[in-house]
């Protein structure tokens, strides 16, 4: 059962990561005008895909590595901002949008992802 989890999870890690760098390249290329709403679906699979990671992240936490576990500690608050930031794309799209912020805000999640994947394979904080 601990395989099928951890398939999920990895599934699930690899779907936000790639979702944000497509986000990414769109406000890069300034293609955003055309695709709203797609952006916009993107961001909620987005953030249902964080929450989807979390719950399977939890459930492959062994014996050995507690809740107490620092890096274990640092992937949950990073999801947190992860989905925090996400919903702020939500709910502010339009001034985000309008202020340019965007590209900065892609790349600041992709970031985000890539710290938590880095602590998670070497199980240490970065």
């Amino acid at each position: 059962m601990s395989y099928f989890f951890k398939f999920l999870h990895v599934l699930f890690a690899v779907g936000l990561l790639s979702t944000a760098i497509f986000c990414f390249i769109l406000f890069l290329f300034r293609k955003y005008a055309e695709h709203q709403a797609l952006i916009l679906r993107l961001n909620k699979m987005m953030l249902i895909l964080a929450v989807l990671a979390l719950i399977t992240g939890t459930f492959l936490v062994h014996p050995q590595f507690t809740f107490h576990t620092p890096w274990i500690q640092a992937a949950y608050i990073f999801v947190t901002l992860f989905s925090l930031i996400v919903l702020g794309l939500i709910f502010f799209r339009k001034k985000i949008v309008a202020s340019g912020l965007s590209v900065f805000i892609y790349f600041l999640l992709i970031i985000i992802l890539i710290v938590i994947v880095h602590d998670a394979v070497t199980k240490s904080i970065f």
